[in-house]
Formats: C-alpha cells, sequence, structure tokens
C-alpha cells in the first residue's frame, strides 16, 4: 500500500527572490510625487504670473485707448460743427480751461485728480484763479459707456507765457490774436492743447496732444453794376425839390423834350438813405416818377410829402455803389476852366481834366461833340451856361471827383443857377449838387445830396439810364475755422 507524504519546502523548489533594504520603494514614490508636484506649482505659478502680466499689460492699453478716446471727445465737441447740446465753446481769456469727465467728477478734479488743478500753464507754478473754468459731462448714453476718466482743454502757451494762435493766412505759429489783410481784420484761430488721462482699473495713462485749427478759406467775387445815371436825381443824403421843382422824364433820342409827344413819367428820385425827411418834396412840387429812399427805411417818415408823387413810393433793394471816378490815364490837368463876361469857350469832342469849373457873367462852354469832362474842385454854371452839341445830355457827362496827387482837391459843390437851360448829366458822389432859378436841368443829377429849386424842371434824359455803367468787382476772402486737427501727441509720465 503506497502512502502519500506532503510536500515540504525546503533547498529544493523555486528559488526566494533576494530583499533590499526597507522603505525604497516607498522613498523614490515620495521624490517622484514631490518632484511633480514642485513642476506643477510652478507651472502653475508661471501661468498665473504670465496672466498677470498680460491682465496689467491689457489695462495700460485699455488705459491709453481711454486716454485716446477723451482726446477724439474733446475734438468732436470743440468743432464749431457739434451739435448745440454737445459743443464746448472755446474762451478768450488766458486761464480759460474746459474739463470734460467720464465716470469721475469736479470734486474730483478740484481734489488732486488733475495735478495742475488751479496752477496757471505754461509752468503750472503760480496758482490762478478758477472762475473761468468750465465742467462738461461726457456725451457717452446708453449700456455700453466706457467711464474712460477725463480731460482737461486750455489755450497753448509759449515760453513766455503768451496765447499762441495759428496764423489763418500762413498757418504759422503768431501770438496775434488778429491781423489786417487788404483793409479787413482776419482772426487767428487759438491753437489747443487737450490732456487727457485714461483710467482702467488701477491703471493710469495720461496723454497731451496739440490740437491745430482747420482753416477753410472761401474766396467770393461780387459784380456790383453802377448806372451813375440812373434816375433823374440821386443822392447819398437828402432830396429837396422846393417851390414849382418837377421831375419828369423824356428821352433824347427820340428828338427834344416835348410835353406834346416826348414826355414821360421816369422822372425817378431816390436817395441811400434812411433818416427822417430823407426826400422833402414841397408843395407846387411834382414827382412825375417814383420816390425811393434807402433800404430798410420807414417811407412814412422818410419821405415828406407835401406835394404830388405820381408813381410808388418805396425802399431801395440796395445802396447805391458811388465811388469816386478815376481820371483815366494820359488825361492832364488843364487848371481851373474859368469862363466870364461874353467870353465863349469851345471843347470839342473829348476827355478833359480841370482843378476847377466856373462859369460866370455871359460866359459860356460850347461843346461840339461827346465831351467828359472831370473836375477835382468845385462847380459853378451860371451865365449862359453850356450850349452841348445837339441839346443831347448824352453828350456832356460831368464828373466831380479827386485829384489823384492831393486828396485835398476835391469838387463838393455843384450849383447849376441862371436861367438858361443846362443839358447834361452830373455825378459828382462827394458834393451838394443845387438847382436854382428859371432854367431847367435836362439829364440826370447824382452827388451826396441834391436841392432842385425853380421853375425849370429836372427833365430826365432816359438816353443816360445805361451810359457810365460800370461793374466795380470786389473780392472778399474769409477765413473759417471747421474744426481741428491733430499736431503732436506725448505721453506723459507719473
Amino acid at each position: 500500500m503506497t502512502r502519500r507524504h506532503g510536500y515540504h519546502q525546503g533547498s529544493r523548489g523555486r528559488p526566494r527572490p533576494a530583499s533590499g533594504p526597507p522603505g525604497v520603494v516607498l522613498v523614490i514614490t515620495v521624490l517622484l510625487v514631490g518632484l511633480l508636484l514642485t513642476m506643477g506649482l510652478t507651472l502653475i505659478n508661471l501661468a498665473s504670473s504670465d496672466y498677470q502680466i498680460a491682465n496689467n499689460e491689457s489695462r495700460s492699453i485699455q488705459a491709453l485707448f481711454n486716454a485716446d478716446a477723451g482726446t477724439e471727445e474733446a475734438k468732436m465737441r470743440l468743432s464749431p460743427n457739434a451739435p448745440v447740446a454737445m459743443a464746448i465753446p472755446v474762451g478768450t481769456s488766458a486761464d480759460w480751461r474746459a474739463y470734460l469727465l467720464s465716470g469721475h467728477t469736479q470734486a474730483e478734479i478740484q481734489g488732486g485728480l488733475d495735478p495742475n488743478y488751479a496752477k496757471a500753464a505754461p509752468a503750472y507754478t503760480a496758482n490762478e484763479g478758477t472762475s473761468n473754468y468750465f465742467y462738461y459731462t461726457s456725451v457717452q448714453t446708453g449700456s455700453g459707456i466706457i467711464p474712460w476718466g477725463w480731460a482737461r482743454i486750455q489755450h497753448k502757451f509759449n515760453a513766455t507765457g503768451n496765447l499762441l494762435y495759428q496764423d489763418a493766412i500762413t498757418g504759422a505759429e503768431t501770438t496775434s490774436a488778429s491781423q489786417v489783410v487788404s483793409g479787413t481784420t482776419v482772426y487767428n484761430p487759438p491753437l489747443l492743447l487737450v490732456t487727457t488721462e485714461g483710467i482702467q482699473g488701477s491703471v493710469r495713462r495720461m496723454i497731451s496732444v496739440e490740437y491745430q485749427p482747420i482753416v477753410s478759406t472761401t474766396t467770393t467775387t461780387t459784380d456790383v453794376i453802377t448806372d451813375p445815371f440812373g434816375n433823374a436825381a440821386h443822392g447819398t443824403g437828402a432830396i429837396t425839390l422846393i417851390g414849382n421843382a418837377d421831375t419828369d422824364s423824356y428821352d433824347s433820342r427820340l428828338g427834344a423834350y416835348n410835353v406834346s409827344g416826348n414826355l414821360g413819367t421816369n422822372g425817378d428820385i431816390s436817395t441811400d438813405s434812411t433818416a427822417v425827411a430823407a426826400i422833402t418834396i414841397d408843395p407846387n412840387s411834382t414827382v412825375s416818377g417814383d420816390v425811393l429812399i434807402g433800404p430798410g427805411g420807414n417811407t412814412a417818415t422818410g419821405v415828406v410829402n407835401t406835394g404830388t408823387i405820381t408813381g410808388t413810393t418805396s425802399t431801395e433793394p440796395s445802396t447805391w455803389n458811388l465811388p469816386l471816378s478815376s481820371i483815366p490815364t494820359g488825361v492832364v490837368n488843364q487848371g481851373a476852366l474859368t469862363i466870364s463876361g461874353n467870353t465863349v469857350r469851345t471843347l470839342t469832342e473829348g476827355t478833359y481834366w480841370f482843378s476847377s469849373l466856373s462859369i460866370s457873367g455871359n460866359g459860356q462852354l460850347v461843346t461840339t461833340g461827346a465831351v467828359k469832362i472831370y473836375v477835382t474842385g468845385n462847380i459853378s454854371i451860371a451865365g449862359n451856361g453850356v450850349a452841348t452839341a445837339n441839346n443831347a445830355p448824352p453828350n456832356l457827362l460831368i464828373y466831380g471827383t479827386v485829384d489823384p496827387t492831393n486828396a485835398a482837391n476835391q469838387t463838393t459843390s455843384v450849383a447849376i443857377t441862371g436861367n438858361g437851360n443846362f443839358y447834361g448829366a452830373v455825378y459828382a458822389p462827394q458834393a451838394s449838387i443845387s438847382v436854382s432859378g428859371n432854367g431847367g436841368v435836362y439829364g440826370a443829377l447824382t452827388g451826396a445830396s441834391v436841392s432842385v429849386n425853380g421853375n425849370g424842371g429836372l427833365h430826365y434824359d432816359e438816353a443816360l439810364a445805361n451810359l457810365g455803367r460800370y461793374v466795380t468787382t470786389t473780392t472778399t476772402t474769409t477765413y473759417t475755422t471747421t474744426g481741428f486737427t491733430r499736431y503732436s501727441w506725448r505721453e506723459i509720465a507719473f
């Protein structure tokens, strides 16, 4: 019978593995875990630091953008084209300032937010009053509002403390607020300095921007047409008809004046004046035509009429342009033309210049063609007067003007007297013109004032209507500030 015995492990069978020092594996494991933990924490710290740096950089950039947004809003609101409710008017005093606030208050500005508050530019060391400081709130509205900070708007100064302007003509900097160009005062717009602080969280950045005005020039050319003999009588001042003085019209191109045929109702009288009694028409005097006073005048007070007006009474659309006539080049001053006694002086067709004109006694001036006479002194026509060629008023044009070589010599008085008729036209814008006697005046009279007193009447020749017409061209240039543009930019370090 076979007996089974149990197996006893001894030296025979599997070999027992060799054993090391106790806890080595645990130590190594802990070291590895610690190393990984340290590396993880380092990476976390690096990521956190990078995030903080990126966040600070983002805030710094945003603060700069905020400051720039403040300068742009200031530029928009300084523009002359800004809506009235948003506009910031530019002051003229040296201590003028405008504060533009976004997310901040006037109290904060006064409390130290602006380190230069109440300090005078450009050094900001001396104190200055704040009565010309003005405060405005940002125009931003709605849920997307960005409280960008605050801005200070002020004039630019030079090193000595003078306000600086932009020369409207050249664009250069100047300390002059205005200049005279061709007799017209042109105002130079001021240069402006806008200092803005952008705030984003705890980050603050400040910039300073200089704004130059954008000056637009507009040149306007105006042609003014003047008909110096457009009415029977015209004056810059008073027009007076006394006694039996009448006005009417005719056309010398159709023949002689004739109450039965060549007779019209264009004997208009006018004045540029709007004064009381600018035109006076006495009893027994008749105006066969219109009566006009200066633009905007009151005809109820400007026209004193106790005679007769057959036409309308109204105001001129504009005053007449009545410069002194220029003596044509090449025409020589022949001195005084004095005709007295029984002397007869004949002038052939042409243009003449006399320092004065006087006809008296039985003296007479005869013209044998179309004659223009420039006189630079007083004019007195009496005696037998003037025998104009064909008794046609266009054949005698008398201009009372000023001596181009001596402004003291000028026509200030024209007197037509006597019983002889006068056929011609007188243009003497700086002279008082008076007509008296029984002789009639056939033509036109234009002066500083006109007085007609007599029985002969004033008969306007319609052939003179456009005769002597001249065009005065005036060119006007206006300089207008239409906005502002950046000229310089810099950041201010805290």
